[in-house]
């Protein structure tokens, strides 16, 4: 490259120009995450209605196997709900608030009790 060599004004890059660069990829990558989470969705809800269908096939075969008295044992498929729905391992309910609070009295009462048995001693300042 020649040492007199200047780049075109159309070519150069500043500031404004890669920050915008920046902010049209963060809203390309946002649309592809949204798209994803949205077939994972659908995928879930075909799994769904999949896992509903064998149960009604299997107890109709269930029906056929007792009219023909040959017992099969069949599998049904199940779905693991802390590896399906990891979002919610987020959601709260009332009974789990009350179980915390319950858990913390608890503790407090520990601890006093604790202290008592100890004869815990206070520093002089």
């Amino acid at each position: 490259m020649a040492e007199d060599y200047e780049v075109p004004e159309s070519e150069q890059v500043d500031y404004k120009k890669k920050r915008q660069q920046m902010i049209l990829l963060e809203g390309s990558i946002h649309k592809i995450k949204v798209d994803f989470n949205i077939k994972v969705n659908d995928l879930r809800v075909r799994k769904q209605d999949i896992i509903t269908t064998v149960k009604k096939l299997y107890e109709r075969l269930d029906v056929i196997n007792a009219e023909l008295n040959t017992p099969e044992t069949l599998v049904l498929p199940v779905i693991d709900e802390k590896v399906e729905y990891p979002e919610k391992a987020f959601s709260v309910t009332d009974a789990d608030i009350e179980n915390y609070r319950a858990e913390l009295k608890q503790r407090e009462i520990d601890a006093k009790n604790k202290d008592k048995g100890q004869g815990v001693k206070k520093k002089k300042a």
